[in-house]
């Protein structure tokens, strides 16, 4: 164990030695004191605050992933090159104890610059918070809005992939009855399927004009107190940011009322029937005339808690009346989503400090395993190319259109990479800190279970087997 805590020791010195340390470490010290102070926002404080987090957070953790990645890789093969390692493994000191005291060591460093960063960036955001000149509804409005953990509600979505099917279905007896030449191999039903999904998200995702969109949400909790939020975005004739203007549409929202029961109960039997309480329904409007909205922007309205009805359910309708006449259209990772209040600003915040640390640790891991046995800019070209084989990976397999042959492949091409890279996007929180929303500890889990335990782990214990394995005879410096 001393020789384990020596190493660690060691590998901090030599971190604080690398000039290119030295100027990431400058850079973090730029982002996280000049992007709270420099960030303007949209006008509002709202905004100002949303883009402070936002920007703060994510060069925060791209800073820190070029340190970990550079660290890394640079830690573990300079030893060797310069035959250090060479005396060190003469000694009664196993391998797999200096690769992880390389690697905890590399952890230890950017955990306390993360702790540092991030607490600083907490401090001054708050700091400035109450020390601008908002009004005290501006001051409400973040607090319930941008300074708070809330639990994100989705609608109800129905089966699509059953609707897709009985379309398709239709679509097959209409040709049989009327002798048209249809594409019916496996291939060809896979493809029109396809189309028919993409159908139905479009048949979702627009409400005509004048037409409406009703979203059901379940599991709310019941007896709520407080305030709910839901937030959306909307855009005129396709979801594209050009182009998009003031529209018009009416918000309501369905309420539950019990009715009074007139009849008295002959028996107890009948009492305890009547006690059951029936309620009835009807949808208030949010305003008592359509409101203008502005497209292509997300937007946030407030929701007194009687909303929810005694089933856990809330539902919101929306009527398009836009003075063009054009379709609005709502994406499905847009919302409309119920927000409710879970936790405070500061548990949450570090709940996404946590995401940030464990992505600093599986790039450490990463790095430390290629430069095992790879040169250093080798292994940093490996470990690169494999976060950008994830984001590749990740675009392919999530494509919807299939025009051909080479759809498909990349399609299944992409699923296959996804099994054994991980996708960095993952960990990208910076948003939901950003937007108010809970980072969930289920998603914490998750992307341990999934990304650490299963992706990352098994690459780091070969990079260790080959670590030991390496026959040091056959470094020769050139």
């Amino acid at each position: 164990m001393t020789a384990f805590w020596a190493i660690v020791k060691l590998t901090f010195k030599n971190a604080v030695r690398s000039h290119i340390f030295q100027l990431l470490l400058f850079l973090l010290l730029l982002c996280v004191i000049l992007i709270p102070y420099t960030i303007a926002g949209d006008g509002t404080a709202r905004g100002y605050i949303q883009i402070s987090l936002l920007y703060s957070l994510s060069a925060m953790a791209f800073v820190l992933s070029l340190s970990s990645i550079w660290l890394g890789c640079f830690l573990m093969t300079r030893d060797v090159e310069s035959y250090q390692l060479h005396m060190v493994i003469s000694k009664p000191i196993s391998r797999i104890t200096i690769w992880l005291g390389k690697w905890i060591g590399i952890i230890l460093i950017h955990l306390i610059l993360l702790l540092a960063a991030s607490s600083t960036v907490y401090s001054i955001v708050l700091w400035r918070f109450y020390n601008q000149p908002f009004s005290d509804i501006e001051k409400k409005q973040i607090e319930n809005e941008v300074m708070v953990g809330r639990r994100v509600f989705y609608p109800e979505m129905p089966d699509i992939d059953e609707w897709a099917r009985k379309l398709l279905q239709a679509k097959l007896a209409e040709a049989s009855k009327g002798g048209a030449q249809i594409d019916t191999s496996p291939v060809g039903q896979e493809k029109m399927l396809k189309d028919f999904k993409r159908e139905v998200l479009g048949r979702l995702a627009e409400v005509p004009p004048g037409g409406d969109r009703i979203w059901v949400y379940k599991s709310l909790p019941v007896g709520f107190d407080r305030p709910l939020y839901f937030r959306y975005r909307v855009y005129v004739s396709k979801v594209s940011s050009e182009s998009q203007r003031l529209t018009r549409g009416w918000w309501g929202v369905r309420l539950a009322e019990p009715e009074v029961e007139e009849k008295k109960p002959a028996n107890v039997f009948e009492k305890d029937k009547l006690e059951q309480k029936k309620y009835k329904y009807s949808i208030v409007p949010m305003t008592p005339y359509p409101e203008q909205i502005m497209s292509g922007t997300f937007l946030e309205k407030s929701l007194p808690p009687l909303v929810i009805d005694p089933n856990g359910e809330v539902m919101i309708r929306f009527e398009n009346h836009d003075p063009a006449g054009s379709a609005l259209c709502f994406q499905k990772a847009d919302g409309p989503k119920l927000l409710i209040k879970y936790t405070g600003f500061t548990q949450n915040y570090f709940r996404a400090v946590l995401v940030i640390f464990m992505q600093l640790v599986i790039l450490t891991g990463l790095a430390c395993a290629a430069a095992s046995i790879l040169s250093m800019p080798t292994a940093v070209f490996v470990v690169v190319s494999y976060l950008m084989f994830g984001s590749f990976a990740t675009f392919m397999a999530g494509s919807s259109f299939f025009g051909g042959a080479a759809d498909y492949v990349g399609y299944y091409v992409g699923k296959i990479i996804l099994i054994a890279v991980i996708p960095m996007q993952e960990f990208e929180i910076s948003n939901l800190v950003s937007n108010g929303e809970l980072v969930e500890w289920i998603f914490i889990g998750k992307l341990f279970l999934t990304y650490f335990v299963l992706r990352a782990l098994p690459l780091f214990l070969i990079g260790m087997w080959l670590y030991w394995r390496r026959e040091m005879g056959l470094v020769i410096r050139k």
